[in-house]
């Protein structure tokens, strides 16, 4: 008896946890109606004071320039006087950030690491996690782009087609007739074994490349799903992003930019299709 009395206490404590509303009244931060602390600023850059505005940190909302992906931003706190500042992702992304109130996601987040509690700012746990080992994002998210820019650029130096049958085609082929400019080819199946969208790649030669997944893929030697990603034949998961935009009316894939996002991502990472019997000739 005791013991079901204290996981039901467990439960509603968890459960009020989780219900307690933060929002944004003209500058108030307000937890469950009791304002908490106090916020100015507009995107990217906001200052959030404790209740007696004594103590503030700045959070700037970073992301990769010109990025096109999806991907959420990250949150830098900044202590101004010292000038020393350190990154956080954010955590929940389906609860925590909203693109229309960047300014309470920050807070949200916040409080969701005990930085800020019904008590205002917790500054000891802020200066301590802004003097404590840097998180790094910044660098990892920035050196991926850069990677990826280099895909991009040395398969702009391709210039890649691909007709309605799915052949692809590239200035650089290398095949035995100048005119024939083949490398390889593409296919699409929808539904694919587990109900989503596959698309197979393969080689002048008919070897497999590399498959598609658009979401939920499974392939075996690899222990995770695969979404908007691609696996090569050796083992080497890509990212390639769905893109339905190409075929409005109708389907053709000389039209579907799917397919040539993954063609793309394919010799701008090396794989240069074509046929190993012809390369060894």
């Amino acid at each position: 008896m005791k013991k079901n009395i204290l996981t039901l206490l467990i439960v509603l404590i968890s459960t009020c946890s989780f219900a307690q509303k933060i929002k944004i009244d003209k500058g108030e931060i307000k937890l469950d109606e009791k304002t908490i602390g106090y916020i100015e600023g507009k995107k990217p850059i906001f200052k959030i004071y404790n209740l007696d505005k004594s103590y503030y940190v700045t959070a700037e909302l970073k992301s990769v320039p010109n990025d096109t992906s999806m991907d959420l931003p990250w949150i830098e706190l900044k202590d101004e006087a010292t000038g020393k500042s350190n990154e956080l992702e954010f955590k929940n992304k389906s609860r925590k950030f909203s693109a229309f109130n960047y300014d309470r996601s920050i807070i949200y987040e916040l409080f969701d690491r005990n930085y800020i509690t019904a008590e205002g700012l917790v500054k000891e746990a802020i200066e301590s996690f802004i003097n404590g080992p840097s998180a790094g994002i910044a660098a990892k998210k920035l050196g991926a782009q850069g990677d990826i820019d280099k895909a991009n650029s040395l398969a702009d130096t391709y210039q890649l087609a691909i007709d309605d049958t799915g052949v692809i085609y590239s200035v650089k082929a290398k095949n035995q007739d100048p005119d024939d400019k083949k490398i390889g080819y593409i296919k699409m199946t929808s539904p694919s074994t587990n109900g989503e969208l596959k698309y197979e790649v393969t080689d002048l030669d008919g070897y497999l490349i590399a498959t598609w997944f658009a979401k939920a893929g499974m392939v075996s030697g690899y222990d995770k799903f695969l979404n908007q990603e691609l696996i090569t034949f050796d083992k080497k998961v890509l990212k390639a992003t769905f893109d339905n935009r190409g075929n409005p009316i109708g389907y053709k894939m000389s039209k579907d930019i799917t397919a040539m996002n993954i063609a793309r991502v394919l010799v701008g990472n090396g794989y240069t299709l074509g046929s190993p019997s012809l390369e060894k000739k």
